[in-house]
């Protein structure tokens, strides 16, 4: 009797191995999470392109996220400073900027608007062939690299 036991127990342990092993077989693979770039922090880099539309290399219009996450640059026409956080899933929190007050003309003024407003709204950025690219709910931005 405790021979027959023992077989039925060793059985059924069997049994629920290998239906464990078989259900396992079956599940599909996780995909693998998506890889997460470093933002480039402590680079400068200059507009090159505006919501799709060229911006001239003569045009100085810059931004530099130092290690301290304090964003700052040339509008253009002004300066410019804030905290710029680089969040999960590549996206940047721009706090209040801080502006210098120049006077400038209408075609400059309007690229310094649109570049400061396309950093707003939690944007996502990426590199791309080195260039940085944001992306956002307020504009499109298009930086090369500076020296």
């Amino acid at each position: 009797m405790v021979k027959a036991l023992s077989r039925l127990f060793v059985a059924s342990i069997f049994a629920l191995s290998a239906t464990s092993v078989a259900i396992a077989e079956d599940a599909p693979p996780k995909p693998m999470p998506p890889l997460q770039k470093n933002f480039p922090l402590d680079q400068t880099f200059s507009l090159r392109e505006l919501n799709g539309k060229p911006v001239s290399a003569s045009l100085d219009v810059s931004l530099k996220v130092d290690g301290a996450l304090h964003g700052s640059g040339f509008g253009g026409c002004n300066s410019w400073s804030a905290v710029m956080y680089p969040v999960k899933d590549q996206h940047l929190l721009v706090g209040q900027y801080a502006l210098t007050h120049k006077q400038c003309d209408k075609d400059t003024t309007a690229i310094e608007t649109g570049f400061l407003s396309a950093l707003l709204g939690s944007p996502a950025w990426d590199l791309v062939n080195g260039d940085l690219v944001i992306k956002g709910p307020r504009g499109a931005l298009r930086l090369v690299r500076s020296l």
